[in-house]
């Protein structure tokens, strides 16, 4: 009997030693689980935020790199526009505004593209009624149009004025440079260096019900000319507006400083003009009103 108890005794040891493996078997999967577990997790996080940091790296050296691409500045524009013209081809005449007035860069950019694009068929915002417009002969909207064998941008000061006067008197926004250029073209009031004759300000004001008279006037017939509502077209020489010649209108007057309706410049036409100044550039002057 005492045999047997010692056997049982035995076996139940035996049966409580395995139960304990077992359960320390588990305890131990259940740790090393957990502890793999945590490690794969800690390993996301880092992972994910290794690769937040590298974004944001990325993010920072883009910022960085994009800090040191330099801003294109007006003068570093004006020159990379006058090399792309130049290597595309374009007319000297066309090249050449750039040096006489970085205002053109947008008119000389985009000469390529729109020099075949029909001119607008009237000034469209830049006509107020009871004002003289401000006309421009680089506007993109009929500077490429054709004056004797230039263009308009170059060469029609001439007919930019007269479309000013022609259209302002007339309250009649269809005027535009394009279509005085073309008149002037086709009556050949502009010679063979697309300049244009004197005689286009003496006649060509009749076209569009205007009558004209020439002269070189006094600073007071100026004054009066200009309160009692008559533009004035100048043709002027060397000096504040031209290294040549040019033409401006004159649209107002007031404690002697006169309004400068400059075509080749928006600088010149929003400055304020003393006329003293400036009459010594003037060669000629045509005064216009509506015919009666």
């Amino acid at each position: 009997m005492a045999q047997k108890k010692r056997t049982r005794q035995s076996r139940r040891r035996q049966q409580v030693r395995r139960q304990l493996l077992i359960v320390l078997v588990l305890i131990v999967a259940v740790v090393c689980a957990a502890v793999s577990c945590h490690i794969q997790e800690t390993r996301h996080k880092a992972e994910a935020k290794a690769a937040v940091k590298t974004e944001q790296q990325k993010s920072s050296k883009g910022k960085k790199e994009n800090a040191k691409v330099k801003v294109e500045t007006p003068k570093q524009r004006l020159k990379r526009v006058e090399i792309t013209a130049k290597q595309k081809g374009y007319p000297d005449s066309v090249v050449g505004l750039l040096g006489k007035n970085k205002e053109t860069v947008d008119f000389v950019e985009d000469y390529e593209a729109k020099k075949d694009v029909p001119a607008a068929d009237n000034i469209g915002e830049s006509y107020v009624e009871g004002q003289i417009p401000q006309l421009l002969q680089w506007d993109e909207r009929w500077g490429y149009a054709s004056y004797g064998t230039s263009i308009v941008a170059v060469s029609g000061c001439g007919p930019t004025c007269m479309a000013m006067v022609a259209a302002g008197l007339n309250k009649d926004p269809s005027i535009t440079p394009a279509k005085v250029a073309a008149y002037g073209t086709e009556n050949h009031y502009v010679d063979e260096d697309n300049n244009t004759y004197w005689a286009f300000m003496r006649e060509a004001g009749g076209n569009w019900n205007l009558s004209s008279y020439e002269g070189v006037l006094t600073e007071a017939q100026v004054s009066a000319e200009l309160a009692a509502g008559h533009p004035i077209i100048c043709s002027v020489g060397p000096g504040d507006f031209t290294q040549n010649g040019h033409f401006i209108v004159l649209t107002g007057y007031e404690n002697g400083v006169v309004k400068v309706n400059d075509p080749f410049s928006k600088k010149n036409s929003e400055a304020s003009w003393i006329f003293k100044d400036i009459a010594d550039q003037i060669k000629a002057m045509w005064v216009y009103s509506l015919k009666q």
